[in-house]
């Protein structure tokens, strides 16, 4: 077992362009965490495919925000998680 985390944390206005990250995240093998925010244990080859992928969907757009964090698996198991009747709704797919 790792002892990092990647965690991929985003703000973006085109609903499309979001969908797209989600699903690419997901395809990477992270797990949502909250609607705008994903984890994986970290491996260097994912991390470095994770910021080559981003760019590439994000390349032609802006209006976007996405911040990529490494850090402890301590650290990830210590946050403070404040919840009651809160589930995460998967995104529906878009019609091209």
């Amino acid at each position: 077992m790792t002892d990092q985390v990647i965690l991929v944390v985003y703000d973006i206005k085109d609903n499309r362009l979001r969908f797209k990250v989600s699903n690419f995240l997901k395809k990477t093998g992270y797990v949502r965490v909250q609607k705008s925010v994903f984890v994986s244990p970290y491996n260097p080859a994912v991390l470095s495919d994770t910021e080559a992928g981003l760019r590439r969907i994000t390349r032609e757009n802006e209006g976007y925000d996405i911040q990529i964090y490494v850090f402890s698996q301590a650290s990830y198991e210590n946050r403070i998680v404040i919840s009651k009747g809160y589930y995460i709704e998967e995104e529906e797919e878009f019609l091209v």
